[in-house]
């Protein structure tokens, strides 16, 4: 039996593929574009930030969403605009006629999720619009870093009516993608937030109301207007990587029972984490240490962090073991984006030696990314593996919340193959 993987890409776009939507009897008028009113729905674009520019959408009665939209029926936000990034140039009338042309989004949400695989999940989007400027110019993409959040809006039970409510975050995520105006023009993620997340006791008739949010980050460009791609480090993240082991101006070293040593700068360090804030402060004695021993880290890993401090990125090369232990540490030291590159490397070195090991993981921290990437393996390749050591560990664990998880997945699988 031949299997239609429908996780076989962790970022996908929503538009309808071949073997992308499962099911053919759904109308056609269901995946036209449909505007949807919301409050607080900003149209233009407000102060231009210069890092990062927010938007949010408010959808009150969710719940009734999900009754009227059936599985890959979806609706669509306000379109909304975010302030080009500044340009480096000298030349004032270059740097005002690409400014004044800001770029185009909107969100797309699918109540029901995007097709079979993702029912019980609301899949999210964010849709690039290309923009007259951006035709004019002969501009065909935007490769673009952005953070996708969900809040289920809660409201005190003795407020008024008309009270604010309080957002509580369900599910953020961040993407860098490059968004292709005759091609892939949307990214998200197909299940990105569960019903059972979303709605109190997993009771879809609950009322609820949501806050989608986008953080969408401007990088510093070079005065060339027709947006080449760039690699992605945040302008508040410049990168210091020659200066990384550099014995010119560190102040700092750390040893290590291998024998290894890294010279480093604290304010770069402290800077950039508030782990290293507090280690080498006043209060802690290794703040007045010119040498600071670590006992409890392999070098690797440390190096990997203090990599990520100096560059904003994740070193390439790693190892699945260094991988692991630099994730785990990643949290430890309350460094979110760095622990979500690491599970993105991660999810992408799935196999048949480590897929349990990483859906055991998975599990364990509440990772989706990994999750979708180790169940995607496992109902891909079940016949090689159901009778191997991997999968007898997996039913060797005693959690049955997860093992009914994974058949839950092998058995839609099987559905729609």
């Amino acid at each position: 039996m031949t299997i239609i993987n429908p996780l076989r890409k962790r970022f996908i776009r929503s538009r309808s593929r071949q073997n992308r939507e499962s099911d053919p009897t759904v109308s056609v008028s269901i995946n036209e574009i449909r505007d949807m009113t919301t409050d607080q729905a900003t149209r233009q674009p407000s102060k231009h930030a210069q890092n990062h520019f927010t938007y949010s959408w408010t959808i009150r009665s969710f719940n009734e969403l999900v009754t009227f939209y059936p599985n890959t029926g979806f609706v669509l936000s306000d379109r909304f605009w975010s302030p080009r990034p500044p340009l480096t140039t000298d030349f004032p009338s270059t740097k005002n006629k690409q400014n004044d042309h800001p770029y185009l989004w909107r969100i797309k949400l699918y109540p029901n999720g995007v097709n079979e695989a993702a029912k019980g999940h609301i899949s999210l989007y964010l849709v690039a619009i290309q923009t007259p400027y951006e035709k004019e110019n002969n501009i065909t993409f935007r490769e673009k870093t952005f953070k996708l959040e969900v809040f289920r809006l809660i409201s005190d039970p003795n407020s008024t009516p008309f009270s604010s409510s309080t957002p509580h975050l369900i599910r953020h995520e961040t993407f860098t993608m490059k968004f292709e105006f005759e091609g892939l023009d949307d990214f998200g993620r197909h299940r990105f937030c569960s019903f059972e997340n979303l709605f109190p006791n997993n009771d879809t008739n609950a009322e609820i109301d949501l806050l989608i949010r986008v953080h969408i980050f401007n990088t510093t460009t070079t005065d060339d207007p027709t947006d080449e791609p760039i690699e992605h480090i945040e302008s508040e993240f410049p990168s210091f990587e020659q200066h990384l082991d550099d014995g010119r101006f560190s102040d700092i070293e750390f040893t290590f029972d291998c024998g290894s040593v890294i010279k480093a700068h604290r304010i770069i360090l402290a800077t950039r984490s508030s782990y290293f804030e507090k280690l080498l402060g006043d209060k802690w004695k290794e703040g007045q240490m010119k040498t600071i021993p670590i006992k409890h880290m392999a070098y690797t890993t440390f190096r990997s962090i203090l990599y990520y401090l100096y560059t904003g990125s994740l070193e390439d090369g790693l190892g699945f073991d260094v991988l692991k232990d630099i994730y785990s540490k990643a949290d430890m030291l309350n460094l979110e984006r760095f622990g979500e590159m690491v599970a993105d490397r991660i999810a992408d070195m799935v196999n048949g030696d480590n897929w349990d090991e990483i859906l055991m993981l998975a599990w364990e921290v509440n990772d989706v990314r990994l999750k979708e990437a180790a169940l995607d393996y496992a109902v891909t390749k079940w016949d090689e593996i159901r009778d191997g050591a991997n999968m007898k560990r997996v039913m060797a664990c005693g959690n049955m919340d997860w093992i009914e998880e994974l058949m839950k997945a092998r058995y839609v699988s099987m559905q729609i193959s």
